[in-house]
């Protein structure tokens, strides 16, 4: 039986997929749309954490719906919120209306990159054992 709380399992696979996106050296294993892909897993799992600790959950898995979700349990800084919702449309997997998807520049993904990092400290900051 797994004795992990649900928060924990979510904030160690945000680090994860986080790990994984970013590259060792200045060349990536993975192109662009994988690693698009897996900083957004980090920012659902982060965001997953946060919520599951809150005993809550978002409508959807947008970054819209998850950004609306965690605003239920916390404040979050506008800056922040703008920065992630910028790079929403590069890939609509979530949506229920539309699929869209298109490569992502790498500075899109190092901005990115930076605004899960914010989240990232968020999601340690308040998932905490009690």
């Amino acid at each position: 039986m797994n004795t992990k709380i649900n928060w924990r399992i979510w904030l160690e696979q945000g680090d994860q997929y986080l790990k994984a996106s970013t590259p060792r050296k200045k060349i990536s294993r993975f192109g662009a749309e994988i690693r698009y892909n897996l900083i957004s897993m980090s920012l659902e799992s982060y965001v997953m954490a946060i919520l599951d600790y809150h005993h809550t959950l978002p409508d959807n898995h947008t970054f819209t719906d998850l950004m609306a979700a965690m605003q239920t349990v916390m404040p979050l800084d506008e800056t922040l919120k703008k920065r992630i919702f910028r790079y929403e449309n590069i890939q609509s997997i979530c949506s229920i209306e539309k699929y869209h998807r298109t490569s992502p520049s790498e500075e899109e993904l190092y901005d990115l990159t930076g605004a899960i990092l914010e989240l990232s400290t968020m999601a340690h900051k308040t998932c905490v054992e009690n």
